[in-house]
């Protein structure tokens, strides 16, 4: 039941992302069953393709813990992280990744086809239709644009 509360954290992100015009992805990232920071992608806002939601949630993680070795933390995320991300989240030492939406087009374990069992990753994919909803719903309204 805590994964689907920190699953919704993330959504909650997603939300405030689609309402900036940001692509729809939050992350949570969680220690000792505290939540120490929930963020959404900025690239737009910042003219930067590499701000995604898991890395400013790591960036702001690292910042409050003084730590870059975030392995006692969680991440949660609304949608299968890219390889960028990915690489990220095993940099810093994170060994559970939860995320709510496959992405078949730049999703590093269903596109990219990574193994989950890297690094002793534990991947768990919790599905939420709301995070697929979400995310396709931004996309067509791109398109009818």
């Amino acid at each position: 039941m805590e994964n689907k509360y920190y699953i919704n954290l993330a959504y909650e992100q997603a939300r405030k992302a689609y309402d900036e015009k940001e692509i729809p992805c939050g992350a949570v990232i969680v220690c000792d069953n505290q939540v120490i920071c929930a963020t959404h992608n900025l690239s737009q806002q910042n003219c930067d393709p590499t701000a995604h939601a898991e890395l400013l949630a790591l960036q702001i993680a690292f910042s409050k813990l003084k730590n870059k070795n975030l392995n006692k933390c969680k991440i949660y995320i609304t949608l299968e992280p890219c390889l960028m991300c990915l690489g990220a989240i095993i940099n810093a030492h994170i060994k559970q990744i939860y995320f709510a939406a496959l992405d078949p087009v730049k999703g590093a374990f269903t596109h990219y086809g990574v193994s989950p069992a890297i690094d002793n990753l534990e991947i768990h994919y919790i599905q939420d239709k709301r995070c697929e909803e979400i995310l396709s719903s931004f996309f067509r309204d791109i398109r009818n644009q």
